[in-house]
C-alpha cells in the first residue's frame, strides 16, 4: 500500500474563492454632449485573478450588473469612434455602485491633455492609448504574447509623449497611463511565462521590477503582491515569498489557497512533515477546502499516523465525493491497513 501512496503525484494549485455576499454596478454611458452611447461595452476584470465579465448597455446607454464579488475591478468602457475609458472600481458588499461614464472622441481626448501639449505629443499619447486598449483586449482573450508587443509600443509612445507635453495635467494623465501599461505588461509576462516553460524565468525576471515599482505606487494591491510571491517561489526565495504572501493576507485577509500552495511546494520537494502545518492552516481558513484534506491525509500516512490519514481522506470524500482524487481515495481506504 505504501508504494501506491508514494506514486501519487500532487502538484495542483487550488484556491478557494467563495463569496457569501455580492454587490452590483449600474450607470449610464454618454458622449461629451450628454447623448447616450448605446453601442458601448463594459469589461470588468478582477484585479486579483484573471476573471472578466462583459456588460452591454441598452439603447438609452444604461447598464446594470448584479452578482459581483466585493472586490476591485478594472473597468474598461469602449465604443466605436471613442477612446476607451479605464478606471479601477471597488464593488461594495450588498449594495450598488453608480458609475456614469462620459466617452470622448480621439480629438476630445487629445484636447484633454492640455493646451500646452503640441500636436506631436498629443498624437503620440493617443497612439499609446490605442495600443494599450488593444493590449487589454488581447490580454482578456489570453493572447499574452501579442499583448506584450502592444504594451511595448504603448509604453514607448507614453514615454515619448511625456517629454512633449508641457502642462502638468497632461503629464499626470500620461503618467497614469504609463503606470497602467507597466502593470498590464508585468501580468502579461507572468501569464505568457506560465504558457512557455522554456522562457518562463526570463519573462518573470523581466516582470519582477515592474511589479515592485507597481507595489510602491499601490501598496494595497494584492494582485501585485501575489505576482511577486509567484516569482519569489520560482527563484527559490522562500523568505521573499513569505513576505509577499503575508502581505496578500494582510490586504485581503487569510487566503486558504496560499497556505495550500506552500504545502504543495513542500510536498513536491519531499518535505511532507513540513507541509502539514500549511495544509492544516488552509483547512483552518477554509474548512471546505477538500484538496487540503486529501494532501494532508497523504502526508499523515507517510508519517505513520494511519488514523489521522483515514480521518482526512474520509473528509475529502465527504466534501468532494466525485472529485478528481475520489477514486484514489476510495482505493486507499479499502486497504486493510485502514480498517
Amino acid at each position: 500500500m505504501r508504494n501506491l501512496l508514494f506514486c501519487i503525484a500532487t502538484a495542483i494549485v487550488s484556491t478557494s474563492l467563495a463569496a457569501q455576499t455580492t454587490g452590483r454596478i449600474r450607470g449610464k454611458v454618454t458622449d461629451s454632449g450628454g447623448k447616450p452611447v448605446p453601442r458601448a461595452t463594459l469589461v470588468l476584470k478582477r484585479t486579483d485573478i484573471n476573471q472578466t465579465r462583459e456588460i452591454r448597455v441598452d439603447a438609452r446607454g444604461d447598464f446594470q450588473q448584479v452578482g459581483l464579488e466585493p472586490r476591485e475591478f478594472e473597468m474598461v468602457v469602449s465604443a466605436e469612434g471613442y477612446v476607451d475609458h479605464k478606471e479601477i472600481i471597488k464593488i461594495p458588499i450588498g449594495d450598488a455602485i453608480q458609475k456614469d461614464i462620459i466617452l470622448k472622441t480621439a480629438a476630445e481626448a487629445a484636447a484633454a491633455l492640455g493646451a500646452g501639449a503640441d500636436n506631436a505629443g498629443a498624437g503620440r499619447a493617443n497612439e499609446g492609448v490605442g495600443a494599450y486598449n488593444e493590449a487589454v483586449r488581447l490580454f482578456n482573450e489570453k493572447s499574452y504574447t501579442e499583448a506584450i508587443s502592444k504594451l511595448d509600443s504603448a509604453i514607448e509612445s507614453f514615454n515619448e509623449s511625456a517629454g512633449q507635453v508641457s502642462d502638468e495635467a497632461g503629464r499626470e494623465t500620461i503618467a497614469r497611463n504609463l503606470t497602467s501599461a507597466n502593470k498590464l505588461l508585468a501580468f502579461s509576462l507572468l501569464e505568457a511565462g506560465k504558457e512557455n516553460s522554456g522562457q518562463q524565468r526570463e519573462m518573470w525576471l523581466k516582470a519582477e521590477p515592474l511589479l515592485k515599482e507597481g507595489l510602491e505606487k499601490a501598496p494595497n494591491d494584492a494582485s501585485i503582491a501575489q505576482g511577486l510571491a509567484e516569482i519569489a517561489n520560482m527563484k527559490g526565495d522562500a523568505e521573499a515569498e513569505k513576505v509577499y504572501l503575508d502581505l496578500v493576507e494582510k490586504i485581503q485577509g487569510p487566503v486558504a489557497g496560499n497556505s495550500y500552495n506552500r504545502g504543495v511546494d513542500l510536498y513536491n520537494a519531499g518535505n511532507l512533515s513540513e507541509a502539514k502545518p500549511h495544509l492544516k492552516r488552509a483547512i483552518e481558513i477554509d474548512p471546505k477546502f477538500s484538496e487540503s484534506y486529501y494532501l494532508l491525509g497523504i502526508c499523515e500516512f507517510s508519517d505513520g499516523d494511519v488514523q489521522a490519514a483515514k480521518t482526512n481522506l474520509q473528509k475529502y470524500l465527504e466534501l468532494d465525493p466525485n472529485g478528481k482524487n475520489a477514486a484514489i481515495v476510495k482505493e486507499m481506504l479499502s486497504d486493510p491497513v485502514f480498517k
